[in-house]
């Protein structure tokens, strides 16, 4: 992935925003991790820079992301081909 040219400047807004702290929900309470925020990441779509698309992140939960963000990949749709019709049978 390729980021933009002004992905630091995006990082200061990001920052910014959290004021330097994880920006991590937990559902069942809706609250903030809070602790320092050390890294920005895409929340959705990795080529969508936009800065509602972005978190600050502590490297802790930048890290359970990541794995999420791995598990995820792993369950790609694979494609089957279907049934040849002369019941399989070359020649």
């Amino acid at each position: 992935m390729k980021l933009p040219r002004n992905w630091n400047r995006l990082v200061r807004k990001v920052m910014r925003r959290c004021e330097r702290r994880c920006e991590w929900r937990r559902a069942e309470f809706n609250m903030r991790c809070g602790r320092a925020a050390t890294m920005v990441v895409h929340a959705g779509k990795k080529d969508d820079h936009a800065v509602g698309n972005l978190l600050g992140l502590c490297t802790w939960h930048a890290a359970q992301k990541a794995q999420l963000d791995w598990e995820a990949s792993r369950f790609v749709a694979i494609r089957v081909r279907p049934a040849r019709e002369d019941g399989g049978k070359k020649g």
